[in-house]
Formats: C-alpha cells, sequence, structure tokens
C-alpha cells in the first residue's frame, strides 16, 4: 500500500486551474461547491500524486467515490484532451520563442551588413559597438534598402581621405536622410533648397521652412526656388521674396 502524502497547496492551484475550478465528475463549479483534489488512480492501489493523477472533484464526488477506481473514463478522457491541450500550447510556446531567437540573430546580421556595408563606404574607419546599437535603432524604423540608399547620398559629400568629423556627419545623416526620402517629392526640393540655403548664406532656421512652404503654395515652382537659393544674396533678400510670393 503506498502511503499517503498531502498534496503540495502549489500543485493543488494547478489542478484546479487546469480543470477550471470545476468538478470532473458532476460539473460543478467553486464557489457554488467546495472542490478538493481527487486521486484517479486512488492511494490506496498505488497513486501517487503526480499532476496527471489528480483531478478536480467536488466534496459529494470525493466522498462517494472513496477509494474506488473510476468506472468509466469520462474523467480520464477530459483530462488527456486537457493536457493534449496544454502541451500543444507549450510546443507553440516553444516554437515561438525559437522563432524570435532566429529574429533576433537576422536582426544581428543585418545590423553587421549594414556596418560591414558603411566601413566599405568609409575609408580607413569601421562602426564600433556603440555604432552598432545605433544601427539595431535604424533598422527598427527603416527598411535594409533605405538605409543602404540613404549611405549612399550621404557619403557622396565625403572628401577622398575623410576625417573623423566628416564620417560622423556622414553617420549622423543616415537616418535622416531615411526620413527625408520618405516625404513626397515637393517637401523634399524645398529641404534641398533649405540646404543649398544653409551653405551659402546666414539662414533664420525658426522661419525658413515657414517661408518656402508658403511661397510654393502660391505658386512658386519648387525648382525655381532651387535655383533662387543658388543665387540669393543674402537672408534679408530672400525673406523678403518669399513673403512677396506667398502674399501674391
Amino acid at each position: 500500500m503506498s502511503a499517503r502524502e498531502n498534496i503540495r497547496k502549489s500543485v493543488r492551484f494547478e489542478v484546479f486551474k487546469r480543470d477550471n475550478f470545476t468538478c470532473q465528475y458532476c460539473g460543478a463549479k467553486a464557489p457554488d461547491v467546495v472542490l478538493h483534489v481527487d486521486h484517479i488512480n486512488p492511494v490506496s492501489k498505488g497513486g501517487d500524486n503526480e499532476i496527471i493523477n489528480l483531478v478536480t472533484a467536488c466534496l459529494p464526488c470525493n466522498l462517494g467515490k472513496s477509494d474506488r477506481l473510476l468506472s468509466d473514463s469520462s474523467a480520464l478522457d477530459r483530462q488527456r484532451a486537457q493536457l493534449e491541450d496544454l502541451n500543444e500550447r507549450r510546443e507553440q510556446l516553444e516554437m515561438m520563442l525559437a522563432w524570435r531567437d532566429e529574429l533576433q540573430s537576422f536582426n544581428e546580421d543585418t545590423v553587421q551588413l549594414i556596418a560591414d556595408r558603411i566601413g566599405a563606404r568609409l575609408p580607413g574607419h569601421s562602426v564600433n559597438e556603440h555604432g552598432k546599437s545605433i544601427v539595431r535603432k535604424w533598422i527598427k524604423k527603416f527598411t535594409v534598402e533605405e538605409i543602404l540608399d540613404a549611405l549612399d547620398i550621404a557619403a557622396e559629400k565625403l572628401s577622398t581621405s575623410p576625417d573623423n568629423e566628416e564620417v560622423n556627419d556622414c553617420f549622423e545623416a543616415i537616418p535622416r536622410i531615411c526620413v527625408t526620402r520618405r516625404l513626397p517629392e515637393v517637401k523634399q526640393r524645398i529641404l534641398y533648397a533649405r540646404g543649398i540655403l544653409r551653405r551659402r548664406i546666414y539662414v533664420n532656421e525658426s522661419q525658413v521652412m515657414a517661408l518656402m512652404n508658403k511661397a510654393v503654395e502660391a505658386g512658386l515652382d519648387v525648382e525655381e526656388l532651387i535655383e533662387y537659393a543658388k543665387q540669393v544674396r543674402n537672408w534679408t533678400e530672400f525673406r523678403s521674396e518669399m513673403e512677396e510670393i506667398a502674399n501674391g
């Protein structure tokens, strides 16, 4: 005869959860009835406290069953179905975790690919671990194609032997270019005009974009705006021209 051991509270709770706090013999539920944990194969007949041998039973069913084996397989069938469902959930969880690991591995491969491409475009320089952490943030926002296209655009401005400052400027320009290239073509060309102005004259940063946008909305062709940005002599002249166009 097997010695009876008390069923741990944690085990009882797991059995109750698995069985939805429902008696597996009559279907009564808590709190309408007091629930017990019953042994499917009684301890007196060699049953143990493994969860597969335990089932939720209300007090009347548990007392009525005593140490007799179940006369039908209904409770066993229900328990088997529940265990199969739990096992399927576990396997799906394991697959999800494996998929997550694969995605993380793929992301790291992508980060390294971008880092290698940046290193190839920046002679004598490479992307360190801090730089790779920044690239990881990029790939959450932009596609690899967008990042590599932006790298090509940023690298066009580099000298043949870029110093650290040029390299850092190029690196920092990549996400800005990605954002800009998602804008409508007209917006991109207005930003291009602003870049020309910045390189040539003093620009009031708080006013320049609003002035150009209003002028374009009033009918100024954006290509004419770019040509004007290439020749205007100073900020005062530029502002006056934009305001005149905007005001008709």
